[in-house]
């Protein structure tokens, strides 16, 4: 019997995100789940897992449509991910010490024992992996958007990768903290010099500056 396979890539994020990406079919989504913790150790970790939960989960129509038509064939699903660990732990090679992602895991292996197909997991180079060029893409227009609505108002966001040579004395620990209060530096904006821009910070960022 000859094999017909599905290739889907998963990907998630700390920022709450995860994505799927189906080579077979180029159909993609991406999901706006809770934030991870910060700092939390297993964060990361969970929303690989989910993104690859979600990515059988949205899925398993289109695959139980491709097996119907190719009923003469042995379907094969490779779903892969740029996290080796999640990998590893979907293929029994690592163990799963997170409560929370034994939890997620219990459900894929849930919807593994619905499917009447192979399902295979690989891992691959984060470069390779669509579903997350989809996140890197959306996190950059939500940049940009960000930044083009501030334009707007003529005010820019503050950010320590756009100081001048000339403006560097003034992020000394004694300066720093009276350019925050009168929220006005010299900052370069990729070719264009903005002289004397305003900025946003938060108060606890001042008060922690400060």
């Amino acid at each position: 019997m000859r094999l017909s396979s599905i290739t889907i890539d998963a990907d998630g994020s700390p920022s709450g995100y995860i994505a799927w990406y189906n080579h077979s079919t180029n159909a993609s989504r991406i999901r706006a789940l809770r934030p991870s913790v910060r700092n939390d150790r297993y964060g990361v970790q969970r929303m690989e897992m989910l993104a690859i939960y979600f990515a059988l989960a949205d899925n398993q129509r289109n695959i139980w449509r491709m097996a119907e038509d190719q009923s003469k064939k042995r379907v094969v699903v490779n779903l892969r991910s740029d996290s080796k660990t999640s990998i590893e732990q979907l293929q029994g090679i690592s163990e799963v010490r997170d409560d929370l992602m034994r939890r997620i895991y219990a459900a894929i292996r849930s919807l593994l024992e619905r499917m009447a197909y192979m399902i295979v997991f690989n891992h691959l180079d984060r470069t390779r992996n669509i579903a997350g060029l989809l996140l890197e893409q959306r996190r950059r227009k939500e940049e940009e958007r960000r930044i083009a609505y501030w334009s707007e108002k003529g005010i820019y966001a503050f950010s320590p990768l756009l100081i001048t040579p000339r403006s560097r004395a003034a992020f000394q620990p004694h300066n720093y903290s009276n350019a925050l209060a009168k929220g006005r530096l010299h900052l370069d904006y990729g070719d264009a010099q903005v002289k004397s821009v305003r900025f946003f910070v938060s108060s606890s960022e001042r008060h922690a500056v400060g």
